[in-house]
């Protein structure tokens, strides 16, 4: 199949992977989707209907749907797909997009550098709190690697793939035990994000733990900053971590989820207020006894001018003509009939304020227009011509990428555009009209251009499923530069088999 073809109600928009399985059967696809009934992107995996794997990966599927926790990925549907002039018949497990980055690609842009224990404890715990909302309905997840795990734009974990991608791929590690797989999985998690070393059994993009004896290293003995406490959640669940005599090791993942909140409570700093006292002496209890009756006074006072104006107005109305309404009566007559003022008359502060943009260039870090063999780095442009068409009076004019001939600009890296503010705002939201339905964007904030996107502040990600996007951002981020970064472009509209994305017109915001 291929990207803008129709799979019952959903869109493919993205191969996201073709991924081989185990001898004897086939490969199968994960599509980036379009659910066009429910207005959201969907992950689609594709499996041959002939592939041995079937009856179990639809069983694990439907176990994993009837788990309910906003952690997990749920599973949204199952359909079988006949047979096409070109395809064969195929079964469609569909669940919910994993939007953000997963822990493997977030310690790529974070260069390896590990997160400290606290961040690292909370977030592997409410990995570990989604693990145990299967495993009470006696469904485990089987499979649990870096990649399964998502860290979205608002900073919330997410976790994909339970129960079907063991049924898939396979168990990791292979164990009867699937409880205690997925507590092994927890605690090398732990041990990845604070020393950027796995230990456990699945392959990952990071370099294995260092060992001695036939076993690995406790975390403090790799990496000094971590504590003692770490170095215990580890020796409790990691299989090929060495444990002390007496030392037991975790059951289940939420024994797991426990024991890490136990350990965050031991390195996550403590604040402490301190309330100062002063002895009260007997001068300074008649002064504030005094005080008191000086408030109680002055309260009896104005309740009695309060009385007394209430009634003299009384008097007033009473005996005024009726015919002669008193000047308060008009005053408030004229208040009740007269229109309101138009909305546009109304100054409104604190709302989101727009910023004229004084600028817009291309941005191509890791092109090579000179031939010369490097990226051209900051000097990079790419269709640096129609940056002037960004927000001109014509709707149809676009400033548009080059034509590749994948989704991810042939494995480039990204292609962008540069928004000068001409000078630092607090910017917290970016809409832009784009080119096509499928562009994946960063967008980065900076005060300077720099060579290497990854340099720049992320504000937000966005996947547009259609030809918009709007991005906002928990904080404001501060800076003179606006990056759209484009990872991913959507399928030319020419349906001749090349990519290519584009903006319309943006708009920044704080």
């Amino acid at each position: 199949m291929k990207a803008s073809e129709q799979v019952d109600r959903y869109a493919l928009i993205d191969l996201v992977s073709r991924d081989a399985g185990p001898p004897g059967t086939a490969d199968t696809e994960l599509w980036h989707g379009y659910d066009e009934t429910l207005d959201r992107s969907v992950a689609l995996r594709l499996i041959p209907a002939d592939d041995p794997r079937i009856p179990a990966v639809v069983g694990a599927a439907r176990a994993a749907a009837l788990v309910d926790d906003r952690r997990l990925l749920r599973v949204l549907d199952i359909l079988d797909l006949p047979a096409g002039a070109d395809e064969p018949a195929r079964t469609a497990i569909v669940s919910e997009w994993a939007s953000g980055r997963n822990l493997e690609r977030t310690l790529q842009d974070r260069g390896g550098t590990p997160f400290a224990a606290p961040e690292a404890l909370e977030l592997v715990a409410d990995v570990a709190r989604a693990v145990a909302a299967g495993a009470a309905a006696g469904v485990a997840h089987g499979r649990l690697r870096p990649s399964s795990v998502f860290i979205t734009d608002a900073g919330e974990v997410r976790v994909r793939g339970l129960a079907v991608d063991a049924a898939l791929f396979g168990p990791l590690p292979d164990l009867p035990d699937r409880a205690a797989a997925d507590v092994d999985a927890l605690g090398s998690l732990v041990y990845l994000l604070t020393t950027g070393y796995w230990p456990g059994a699945a392959t990952v993009d990071a370099p294995p733990a260092p060992e001695a004896g036939g076993v690995v290293l406790p975390p403090s003995q790799v990496r000094a900053a971590v504590p003692r406490s770490v170095d215990d959640v580890v020796a409790r669940s990691v299989l090929s971590a060495s444990r002390a005599r007496g030392v037991a090791r975790v059951a289940d993942p939420a024994a797991f989820a426990a024991m890490a909140g136990a350990a965050l409570d031991y390195v996550a700093p403590v604040t402490t207020t301190t309330v100062r006292t002063e002895p009260v002496t007997r001068g300074r209890r008649m002064a504030r006894r005094g005080l008191i009756w000086f408030g109680r006074l002055v309260a009896v006072l104005l309740g009695i001018a309060l009385v007394s104006g209430l009634a003299w107005g009384g008097w007033s109305l009473l005996t005024s003509a009726p015919d002669q309404p008193s000047s308060n009566a008009q005053d408030l007559a004229e208040i009740l009939t007269t229109p309101a003022h138009p909305a546009d008359d109304i100054q409104i502060t604190g709302i989101d304020r727009t910023y004229p943009i004084a600028k817009i260039r291309s941005y191509d870090p890791f092109g090579d227009d000179d031939g010369n063999g490097k990226p051209d780095k900051r000097k990079g442009r790419e269709s640096e011509d129609l940056v002037g068409v960004i927000n001109d009076d014509d709707p149809d004019t676009a400033w548009l990428t080059s034509q590749y001939s994948s989704a991810d600009l042939d494995g480039k890296g990204g292609v962008g555009i540069i928004l000068d503010l001409g000078s630092p705002q607090d910017v917290q939201q970016v809409t832009a009209n784009l080119i096509g339905r499928g562009s994946t964007v960063d967008v980065r904030v900076a005060d300077r251009i720099y060579p290497d996107p990854a340099l720049w502040t992320p504000l937000a990600t966005a996947f547009a499923p259609k030809d918009a996007m709007e991005v906002r951002a928990p904080r404001p981020v501060t800076g003179r530069y606006v990056l759209l970064w484009f990872t991913r472009i959507p399928p030319a509209d020419s349906g001749s088999g090349v990519y290519q994305g584009g903006v319309r017109s943006v708009v920044v915001s704080g």
